[in-house]
């Protein structure tokens, strides 16, 4: 599995990982096994990065994630979390940190993020606090931040007294390239990783009809890849882009790893440019 730099750390990250916001509440032990299947292969595969946050059906994705990497070194697994945001005081942030890693049972995060911003700009600079508080006690490894305007990401950055941001994930697709045209470049520029999630969207472009799909089925064909791959392969081809596709079955977990090895031509990226 190819991987990139995050941010200016020397930390070596995939460039595809494993998202979990699908992980249901209240299933059953079948249920809950095949996603820590799923999950095992991911990493087998080299996806050791895994995305989670105590949003996702109230810390049920952390639970099983926590069981998925027990038999592997914990130094090789890469674990991102995130903090929700309605945790306004100073010791419900705390808290919130450690009841995510009492849920995985590990001893820290490898990257930390503040699930949405403020826009309250005083609650931003309290985060920034605390976060880098929980980086100096060794709770966390790395401080991020999830669908922050690049306004939002400055004022984060200029609230931490010495540690610096090093990722912003944000919703971004071979459809939805808002953020690939607009945010990219200055992330690019400060040396940040913009993680992309939905990279697939909900519905896999099962639906995708039109101009797009045209193309897609064309570079795929070209590729002998399917037009998923070709969307997955079309983000992490671009500079200082990481994704974390979620996947249920043991098959779509092995083509999304498959689609790392894609090189797409600069000409084929830009023919999928909406802007």
């Amino acid at each position: 599995m190819r991987k990139v730099r995050l941010g200016k750390t020397g930390e070596q990250i995939p460039v595809l990982g494993q998202g979990t916001m699908g992980i249901k509440a209240g299933k059953d032990k079948e249920y809950y096994e095949k996603w820590k299947d799923s999950l095992k292969k991911g990493i087998e595969l080299g996806m050791t990065h895994i995305d989670t946050a105590e949003l996702y059906n109230r810390g049920t994705s952390e639970k099983v994630i926590g069981e998925a990497i027990k038999e592997y070194d914990r130094d090789d697994i890469f674990i991102t979390s995130k903090l929700f945001p309605k945790h306004f005081g100073y010791k419900s942030m705390i808290k919130a940190c450690s009841k995510s890693l009492e849920r995985l049972d590990i001893k820290y995060l490898d990257l930390y993020l503040v699930h949405f911003p403020s826009f309250v700009f005083s609650k931003i600079k309290k985060h920034m606090r605390v976060m880098e508080q929980l980086l100096n006690e060794g709770k966390i490894r790395y401080i991020g931040v999830s669908n922050y305007s690049i306004d939002q990401f400055k004022k984060g950055q200029e609230n931490l007294k010495k540690a610096e941001i090093v990722a912003n994930q944000l919703h971004a697709n071979i459809v939805r390239q808002k953020h690939i045209h607009n945010s990219l470049p200055y992330y690019k520029k400060e040396g940040v990783i913009l993680t992309a999630y939905s990279p697939l969207s909900h519905r896999g472009y099962t639906n995708l009809k039109g101009d797009l799909r045209q193309k897609l089925d064309h570079v795929a064909k070209l590729h002998n890849a399917s037009i998923q791959q070709i969307a997955l392969a079309w983000l992490i081809n671009h500079e200082n882009v990481i994704a974390i596709p979620k996947a249920f079955q043991i098959q779509h977990i092995e083509a999304n790893a498959a689609a790392a090895d894609i090189d797409l031509s600069e000409e084929e990226i830009k023919q999928f440019y909406n802007k």
